[in-house]
């Protein structure tokens, strides 16, 4: 191969790598408007390895649609930083007094999630476990039921009706179900089956 194809061929690979990376921000966006449902909507496949997938897990239920939108167009682990920053200092609930207790509160449930829900090589946090923890603390009381159309048992996390509203401002669901389908858990599904590659 000459130069000049090379070159070509080397250019022409980085334009489609761009394209893609472009139509997965377009799809992200679109996906976010309408509430992400998949950890690959909530990726900024243009920021660098700590900052692509922060909003995967808990921070993505807690931010609100045009903040999603906006993390999702950043380019830049600079912008990426402030923006985080940013997103808890609108959730500081006193701004006056030192620390956060949100994201104080966030942060330590994120530890917790990452020890106790990591698995097949995904963080704790970002985990459908790791996410219910972080959005809502520890469960009342967990029980496991088995599905109908068998499978592995189903867990259950139960919340009081009282319980107080998560870090997303919501109360959470009464229950929660998960189920392991290969070497994942996640919510539960019925009928849902392994991933295979």
């Amino acid at each position: 191969m000459t130069p000049e194809p090379a070159a070509r061929t080397l250019r022409d690979g980085a334009l489609a790598v761009a394209c893609l990376a472009a139509l997965a921000v377009l799809a992200g966006c679109a996906g976010a408007a309408a509430g992400p449902r998949y950890a690959v909507d909530l990726i900024n496949p243009l920021l660098g390895p700590g900052y692509a997938h922060w909003l995967v897990g808990a921070a993505g239920r807690i931010a609100e649609a045009d903040e999603v939108s906006r993390y999702l167009a950043l380019d830049d682990d600079f912008a990426a930083a402030d923006f985080i920053e940013a997103f808890w200092e609108r959730r500081d609930p006193d701004p006056s007094a030192p620390g956060n207790p949100v994201r104080e509160a966030f942060e330590q449930r994120v530890r917790e999630a990452d020890r106790r829900f990591g698995e097949a090589g995904v963080s704790g946090r970002k985990t459908a476990r790791g996410t219910i923890y972080v959005l809502y603390g520890p469960p009342t009381r967990t029980d496991f039921e088995l599905p109908r159309r068998g499978g592995p048992a189903v867990e259950v996390w139960f919340y009081a009706d009282d319980a107080p509203s998560g870090l997303d401002g919501q109360q959470p669901a009464g229950s929660y179900r998960f189920q392991k389908i290969g070497d994942v858990t996640d919510f539960y599904r019925p009928g849902a089956r392994p991933h295979t590659n």
